[in-house]
């Protein structure tokens, strides 16, 4: 373990935004964190922990210590004849571990494939796409209590999650680093149902000309990348975070009084309120492929901001909330961000 000094955190945020951190250190295993809990660097500076950078905006120059958890590894725990046990450790790539699963015919999470993000970051922000939560699949979270330097592991039901949250973005965050999750997964069958709840994948099953009845979790993780792919830029080659706002949920009745005003609006109705597309009511307001020379949004999907070319974090954050303003007058919404911004 070797702490930097004056890094340049361009390279470990998808949106390449300029950034230089005063402290910089990589985590290759669990005894590097004990180690840096001890290390005065540690103790005398405010911190952050990063792990894929997919969802971070630095938004000026980090005054402290950033974290980048490197912790890679898989080790199946258990398995029956239904089900498999798997413990990945927080660094490993978020997608690559679905297409891992899927050439093993390991079943339930093939609706997030193509998803930038690492398995620390997919129990922090509680992945979601087209009908599945990482939530349906995670067993436990594990990694350090900073309070108590003691390893400590979380059951689900203990990790409070829900849309696109968890205890680790509200009453843990900056107490908890997380070491590996460990999956639950199901052994692919032949009488096996696929999550077809998104419309738009039967339609794109049909467009393939593909027979639902045939298709093995590679042929179905594939359908989903290629409509993720339609819709989201390749993230290695346009620097963005992704979708960036939560689809925002509002009572019944304010969806009844939008409706009047709005009947084009879609949503998504569950038993006790109403979840809008962010990405239409941002069209909506105009911001569909609009840009200020800097950032804006992506042309196949508003709900996507991209870094045009030199964009700052203070000009992502601008951005941001010119279309939070927009929608908020408009509507009547409030749009938070997936996105986290750094200060």
């Amino acid at each position: 373990m070797q702490i930097q000094n004056n890094i340049n955190l361009i390279n470990y945020n998808t949106f390449k935004v300029k950034s230089i951190a005063k402290h910089f250190v990589q985590i290759q295993n669990e005894s590097e964190i004990v180690s840096l809990l001890n290390d005065p660097i540690y103790l005398q500076n405010k911190k952050y922990f990063l792990g894929s950078g997919a969802n971070t905006i630095f938004v000026n120059n980090f005054d402290g210590l950033v974290i980048k958890i490197n912790i890679l590894w898989k080790e199946i725990l258990s398995e029956n004849d239904d089900e498999i046990l798997i413990k990945v450790w927080a660094g490993e790539n978020w997608h690559n571990f679905v297409l891992r699963c899927a050439d093993n015919n390991f079943a339930w999470l093939e609706n997030l494939a193509y998803i930038p993000s690492s398995i620390w970051a997919s129990a922090v922000q509680n992945v979601w796409a087209y009908g599945v939560e990482a939530k349906n699949i995670i067993q436990t979270v594990d990694g350090i209590n900073l309070d108590t330097k003691e390893f400590q592991t979380l059951k689900n039901k203990d990790c409070n999650f829900g849309y696109r949250d968890s205890i680790f973005k509200n009453e843990l965050k900056d107490k908890f680093i997380i070491t590996h999750v460990v999956f639950r997964l199901k052994k692919f069958k032949t009488n096996y149902k696929f999550n077809c709840e998104y419309t738009g994948i039967n339609e794109k099953i049909s467009q393939l000309w593909l027979d639902l009845s045939k298709m093995k979790i590679s042929d179905f993780v594939e359908v989903i990348t290629q409509i993720r792919k339609e819709k989201l830029p390749d993230w290695e080659l346009i620097w963005t975070a992704g979708s960036f706002f939560k689809n925002p949920i509002i009572p019944k009745k304010q969806r009844e009084t939008l409706y009047v005003r709005f009947p084009e609006l879609k949503w998504f109705d569950s038993n006790w309120a109403i979840k809008l597309s962010a990405w239409q009511l941002i069209d909506l307001c105009g911001f569909k492929w609009k840009n200020n020379w800097k950032v804006g949004t992506y042309k196949n999907h508003a709900l996507i901001l991209v870094n045009e070319w030199t964009a700052t974090g203070q000009d992502i954050k601008d951005f941001a909330e010119e279309i939070q303003i927009a929608v908020q007058n408009k509507f009547n919404i409030s749009l938070e961000p997936e996105a986290i911004f750094v200060e």
